[in-house]
């Protein structure tokens, strides 16, 4: 009997130890995490749907992307004709990098009125060559009104 409370509690000791020394060296990790659905969901969630052309690029120091860009066809919203779209400057906090030149299909967020957007990984923004975005969303399902990226730390 002495033998057997002797292990149980050897036991213990060790699986705390284990949690503790796993805790200790173990960092935080932060992923990027979506709302499920497709492109149809992305565009009825988005405030502004639109094509652009990445003019130029500026990164504001430990903080966001900025992408000055020329509009072209708007699906959804009113935006300037030059618009700015922000986004973070880190992809495990849902940040997007664009490329000068290239032509992207927007899916924005925010008011357009101070000519700036935000755009992230879980937006929907893509290449332009894609084609026009779906808009159709599947019978029976709807588009949530929720935030549409988060940052999850397991």
């Amino acid at each position: 009997m002495a033998r057997r409370r002797l292990l149980a509690h050897a036991a213990a000791v060790t699986t705390l130890t284990a949690g503790l020394v796993t805790a200790a060296f173990t960092g935080t990790a932060s992923a990027c995490s979506c709302l499920p659905g497709g492109e149809a969901a992305k565009y009825h969630r988005a405030d502004h749907v639109f094509v652009a052309v990445v003019l130029s690029e500026r990164l504001e120091p430990g903080s966001r992307y900025i992408y000055s860009t020329k509009v072209g066809h708007e699906y959804k919203g009113d935006v300037p004709r030059r618009v700015e779209i922000t986004t973070h400057y880190q992809g495990t906090a849902c940040g997007i990098r664009l490329t000068v030149g290239a032509k992207y299909l927007v899916f924005a967020h925010g008011d357009s009125g101070d000519r700036q957007v935000e755009s992230t990984q879980c937006s929907g923004t893509r290449l332009a060559s894609g084609g026009p975005p779906s808009t159709s969303l599947p019978p029976g399902t709807t588009a949530s009104a929720a935030p549409t990226c988060a940052t999850a730390a397991p």
